[in-house]
């Protein structure tokens, strides 16, 4: 469990570890928190509580998830960010369809999104397994996937040079490779939207990021020119002003598209010059959500799963 100063998050957390029955090697990386967070850890291991905790500098989120990773003894592994949640009997199943499953190398499950009080805002949009369509959008709830060590083994640790799309490129190595199973059932995990997540603060380098790991990984030109639209969007809803004429914002929007692909090496072709046309062609769809209407939902938005 990666933490940084969440010691507002951070006793759910533990306890939705604690709860579980199962046997864990649980190990909590502090990143050298001064909000109360070391001694909530201090007094969870006074009180008898079985696991490892460390406490100072490191060098992000990734740095400190692969510390624990290269540490661990389990055979199942995976993360929980400190204000995230396992739900109760959650590891159980998880080990127990390892067990009945040997050919089964990554699992995942449903989830839910959580307001910072812990309540559920709505179901986590989970999808069936698809490749194809993870290159498009992160339908993976990262507390909620989980894969064998020797997964970890073969294809390494996550990427540390990466702040956003940690997880997301992690899926995406493995996803190459591994056929991902879908547990069915109740939710295994709740995953916390709150103004201090740092996928909602920076929306515009969590697309950047999100871009450029598709990128990396051969997305097909759909993918990598829907993504590129998404930037494009959180671009223009970053700008504290905007043109009040609408042509005027549609051409921002059609430079935001245009500064990207060349910035990000997105290769010119139908798939492009049809999203300038849409930029270029009509009100842009971006419009119902800067008066504070709904999103557009067909644009790529890694559903934006909170870190801490």
């Amino acid at each position: 469990m990666p933490s940084f100063n969440q010691a507002a998050f951070l006793p759910a957390a533990l306890s939705s570890v604690f709860a579980q029955r199962a046997d864990l090697d649980f190990a909590v990386h502090d990143g050298g928190s001064t909000d109360g967070s070391v001694d909530i850890l201090r007094r969870a291991a006074e009180d008898g509580r079985a696991f490892r905790w460390h406490s100072g500098p490191d060098h992000g989120q990734a740095d400190a998830i692969n510390s624990g990773l290269s540490r661990a003894t389990g055979q199942i592994h995976a993360f929980l960010n400190s204000d995230d949640l396992y739900y109760p009997e959650a590891l159980e199943r998880v080990a127990a369809h390892f067990r009945t499953h040997p050919e089964c190398q990554v699992v995942f499950g449903n989830a839910d999104h959580l307001d910072a009080r812990g309540k559920v805002i709505a179901p986590y949009p989970t999808e069936d397994w698809s490749y194809e369509r993870l290159q498009v959008v992160c339908f993976l709830c990262q507390p909620a996937v989980f894969w064998r060590r020797e997964v970890t083994e073969r294809y390494g640790l996550l990427d540390a040079t990466l702040q956003y799309a940690l997880d997301y490129e992690y899926w995406l190595r493995l996803g190459r490779e591994i056929e991902f199973v879908r547990l069915p059932g109740k939710p295994l995990a709740g995953s916390r939207l709150h103004p201090a997540a740092k996928t909602l603060r920076a929306r515009v380098d969590v697309h950047r990021e999100s871009l450029q790991v598709v990128r990396r990984h051969g997305g097909s030109a759909s993918a990598q020119v829907k993504w590129l639209r998404a930037l494009a969007d959180a671009q223009l809803e970053a700008r504290a002003t905007l043109p009040s004429y609408w042509r005027w914002r549609a051409l921002l929007h059609a430079a935001f598209l245009l500064e990207g692909a060349v910035r990000y090496r997105v290769r010119p072709g139908p798939e492009l010059w049809r999203e300038l046309r849409r930029a270029l062609g009509g009100k842009p769809r971006w419009e119902s959500f800067r008066a504070g209407g709904p999103r557009d939902t067909s644009a790529p938005d890694q559903h934006l799963q909170p870190h801490a």
